[in-house]
């Protein structure tokens, strides 16, 4: 009864993160926060949720695509 619980649990997909705040953006993206607030804006990426400042990655990452000609 036990191993059946743990087999579901590792079926389930952990799900993925459309928003991250910006310190995990910076280190993600390897730039400073004014960088990455620039970035963000040119992107159209940036959240806010109240005084919540959230950037939404896929936005990010077509754009530095789109920067490096991908």
């Amino acid at each position: 009864m036990e191993a059946l619980k743990v087999k579901e649990m590792m079926k389930r997909e952990v799900p993925q993160v459309k928003t991250i705040k910006i310190e995990p953006a910076c280190m993600r993206y390897g730039v400073g926060k004014n960088t990455m607030r620039k970035i963000a804006e040119d992107a159209g990426a940036v959240v806010r949720i109240g005084k919540s400042y959230l950037i939404n990655v896929s936005k990010v990452d077509k754009y530095m695509d789109a920067l490096s000609g991908e």
